[in-house]
C-alpha cells in the first residue's frame, strides 16, 4: 500500500519533445531538475530556461548591479555544465515575485512563443514566497493551456508528495559540479550539500543500485482544467490560513488615485507607483484636463490602470470625488501628477493600520523638494496632534493612506474648495477615527513652479485658510484652543532656541572668519614678499643671461675669424703640397737623366 503514497520505482527520464524550465531564483534551476535537464539533452530535447528574479535579495542598492551580473555569471556557467543553451533572465526584484496576472500572461507567453510541451515549475509547497508564487503562476498558465501539456514542480526548500521518481545515479556528480558553480550562495550555506543529500534521501524506496534520485509532481493540463482546486486553492487555503501570503489578493487591495492634468511629471509618478513594494495595488487615473489628455497603458508595471475620462474638465476637489467613486480599493491614498512615492511608502502605511485597525488613517513622513536638481528645503514628518489638525495641515495629500469605509460613511471631497480640500477631507475623517503616524520620510512633494504651483498665491492661500477655520470652528473647544496655545508656546520656545543657537553658530562662524581672514592677510604679505624677492633673483639672473649671451657672441665671432685663417692656412698647406710633388717629379727626371748619360 505504500506504493500508493511515493513511488518504489524510478523512471531514467520524462518523456517530451521541447522543455521550458521555470526558477524562481537563479540556481533553482539547478536544484530543483538539473538531472532532469541533462537527461533531457542527452535525449536531444532542446531545454529553455528563465529566471524570473535577479536574487539579490539582502544586498545593498549599490551593489546589486554587480551582485545580480555575478549570480547571471553563476547560471551561465552551471548551464555549460548541464549542456544546456537557451537562459533567459526576468530579473524581477528578489522576494518581490507576486502571483499576479501579469506572471500568468508571461509564463503563457514562453509556453507558446517556445511551444513546449513539458515545464518544470517550483512546487507549490515550497516555504520561499518567491517559489510558491512562480509555482503557482505556473499551474494556473497550464490550466488555461487546458491541452497536451504536461507540468512538473520539483522540489528544492520542503520535500513534496511525488508521484515520479527520476534516476539520477549516473548524473549526480556533473549536478555537484554544476551546484558548486554558485559560490555566492554556497559561500552562505553548503546549499550543494544539501540538495545533494536531498537527492540520496528520495532513493528511500528504491533498488538499491538507485544512489540519486530527484522528485517531481507530474500532472498533465487536462486534469488542471477539469479539478483545478485539487492542486491550487486547497493548497492556497492552507497557507492563507497561516498567514503566510501566495496571491496579492490575499493583501488588501490599495487604490492609488491621480488627478492627472496630464503633465510630463505624470510618468515619474506612475514610476513610483510601478516600484511599490507592496503587491496589491490599483491605479485610477482621473483626467481632469478634459480634452487632449493622452490615452494610458492598462499596466502600470505589475498594477492594472484604468483612466477615468470625460471630456469637461474637473476641478481639484470634483476629481478627488470622480476618483473616491471609481476606486475598488480596502485602502485609498492620493498622489498628485507632480509628486512621487518611495518604494516601501505604501507598504509602511497599509502595516500602520493593520496594526492599528481602530484607525481610520495612517500617514508617514513627506519631504518637501525645491529646484533642478532638487534640494531638499522642509520635511512633513510631524507626530500626531488632533488640536493641531484644526489650525494646520500638516500632512500633505500622498502622505496619507485612509479606510474605504470612510467613504462608505459619507466623507466627501467639499467641492466649493479648490485648495486645501485635502485638509477640510482630513478633518471630515476626523471625525471617524483616529489618525496613526509612521514616522520616517517615505514620499516626496514637489513645491515649486516645476510642480502645481498652487502654492504662490499668498492672498489666495489665506482666503482659503480662513474659509477652513470658519468651516469648522464650531468643533474647536477649549480643550482644543489651549493645546493650540500650548503647542504655539512650545513652537516659539523652540523658535527663539533655534534662534539663539543660530545667532551663536554665526558668532562662532564670525569669529572663525576673521581669524581666517587675519591668517590669509599675513598669508599674502609674506607671499607678496616672497614674490618681489624671485622677481628680484629673475631680474639678476636675465641681466647674467644677456650677459652670457654677449660673452657668446665675442666668442662667436672670434671662432669665425679663427676657422677664416684656418681655411687660408689649409690653402696655403694645399699649395705648398702642390709646389713640392712637382720639385719632387722634377727631380726625379734629372737624376734619371744623369744615370742614364752615364751609359
Amino acid at each position: 500500500m505504500e506504493n500508493l503514497l511515493i513511488p518504489y520505482q524510478a523512471t531514467s527520464f520524462i518523456p517530451s519533445n521541447k522543455v521550458l524550465v521555470i526558477a524562481p531564483h537563479p540556481d533553482d534551476e539547478v536544484f530543483g531538475c538539473g538531472g532532469a535537464i541533462m537527461r533531457h539533452v542527452e535525449q536531444g530535447t532542446p531545454v529553455h530556461v528563465i529566471v524570473v528574479s535577479d536574487g539579490s535579495y539582502g544586498v545593498l542598492a549599490e551593489e546589486r548591479a554587480n551582485y545580480t551580473l555575478q549570480r547571471q555569471r553563476e547560471c551561465e556557467a552551471a548551464a555549460k555544465v548541464l549542456g544546456y543553451e537557451s537562459l533567459v533572465f526576468w530579473s524581477y526584484l528578489d522576494r518581490e515575485v507576486c502571483y499576479s496576472e501579469k506572471l500568468v500572461q508571461e509564463i503563457l507567453t514562453a509556453i507558446n512563443e517556445a511551444k513546449v510541451d513539458l515545464i518544470y515549475a517550483p512546487s507549490v509547497w515550497e516555504m520561499h514566497p518567491d517559489h510558491r508564487a512562480v509555482g503557482m503562476a505556473a499551474v494556473e498558465a497550464v490550466r488555461r493551456k487546458g491541452k497536451a501539456i504536461q507540468l512538473a514542480l520539483y522540489e528544492v526548500g520542503i520535500p513534496l508528495r511525488p508521484n515520479r521518481l527520476l534516476d539520477i545515479s549516473d548524473l549526480a556528480e556533473r549536478k555537484m559540479m554544476a551546484m558548486q558553480c554558485f559560490v555566492s550562495q554556497n559561500e552562505k550555506q553548503r546549499y550543494d550539500l544539501d540538495i545533494a543529500a536531498l537527492n540520496r534521501y528520495r532513493t528511500y524506496t528504491l533498488p538499491a543500485e538507485v544512489t540519486a534520485a530527484e522528485a517531481y509532481f507530474l500532472v498533465v493540463a487536462e486534469e488542471l482544467a477539469n479539478d483545478p482546486l485539487k492542486l491550487y486553492q486547497s493548497e492556497h487555503m492552507r497557507q492563507k490560513e497561516l498567514g503566510l501570503v501566495l496571491d496579492s489578493r490575499d493583501r488588501p487591495l490599495v487604490s492609488v488615485i491621480i488627478r492627472s492634468m496630464d503633465r510630463p511629471t505624470l510618468l515619474k509618478a506612475l514610476d513610483s507607483i510601478a516600484l511599490q513594494t507592496y503587491s496589491n495595488i490599483e491605479i485610477v487615473v482621473v483626467n481632469a484636463k478634459g480634452i487632449g489628455h493622452h490615452k494610458m497603458d492598462e499596466w502600470c508595471g505589475r498594477f492594472p490602470l484604468r483612466l477615468i475620462s470625460d471630456v469637461e474638465s474637473l476641478a481639484r476637489s470634483r476629481a478627488a470625488n470622480v476618483g473616491l467613486e471609481a476606486s475598488k480599493g480596502n485602502y485609498l491614498i492620493f498622489l498628485d501628477d507632480d509628486d512621487w512615492l518611495h518604494p516601501q511608502h505604501i507598504a509602511r502605511l497599509v502595516g500602520m493600520l493593520q496594526e492599528h485597525p481602530e484607525a481610520i488613517l495612517a500617514y508617514a513622513g513627506v519631504e518637501c523638494l525645491r529646484g533642478e536638481p532638487a534640494q531638499r528645503t522642509h520635511v512633513f514628518d510631524a507626530a500626531f496632534s488632533r488640536a493641531r489638525l484644526f489650525t494646520e495641515n500638516y500632512i500633505p495629500i500622498h502622505a496619507a493612506l485612509f479606510a474605504y469605509r470612510a467613504w462608505e460613511q459619507g466623507c466627501r471631497f467639499d467641492e466649493s474648495f479648490d485648495l486645501h480640500e485635502d485638509w477640510d477631507f482630513w478633518l471630515q475623517l476626523l471625525q471617524l477615527g483616529e489618525f496613526v503616524h509612521c514616522p520616517g520620510v517615505s514620499a516626496s512633494y514637489r513645491i515649486d513652479d516645476l510642480g502645481s504651483g498652487i502654492w504662490t498665491n499668498q492672498q489666495r492661500i489665506e482666503a482659503s485658510v480662513q474659509r477652513i477655520l470658519e468651516k469648522w470652528w464650531h468643533c474647536l473647544d477649549a480643550q482644543i484652543v489651549l493645546a493650540n496655545l500650548q503647542s504655539l508656546r512650545e513652537d516659539l520656545h523652540h523658535s527663539r532656541v533655534e534662534l539663539d543657537n543660530f545667532h551663536q553658530r554665526a558668532t562662532t562662524q564670525e569669529e572663525a572668519l576673521s581669524h581666517a581672514l587675519s591668517e590669509s592677510k599675513v598669508y599674502a604679505d609674506a607671499l607678496r614678499e616672497h614674490l618681489n624677492s624671485k622677481e628680484l633673483e629673475l631680474k639678476i639672473a636675465h641681466e647674467h643671461l644677456h650677459s652670457i649671451h654677449e660673452q657668446l657672441n665675442s666668442r662667436e665671432l672670434e671662432l669665425k675669424s679663427a676657422h677664416e685663417y684656418l681655411h687660408n692656412k689649409e690653402l696655403e698647406l694645399k699649395a705648398a703640397h702642390t709646389e713640392l710633388a712637382l720639385l719632387q717629379r722634377f727631380t726625379l727626371r734629372h737624376v734619371m737623366r744623369r744615370v742614364l748619360g752615364r751609359h
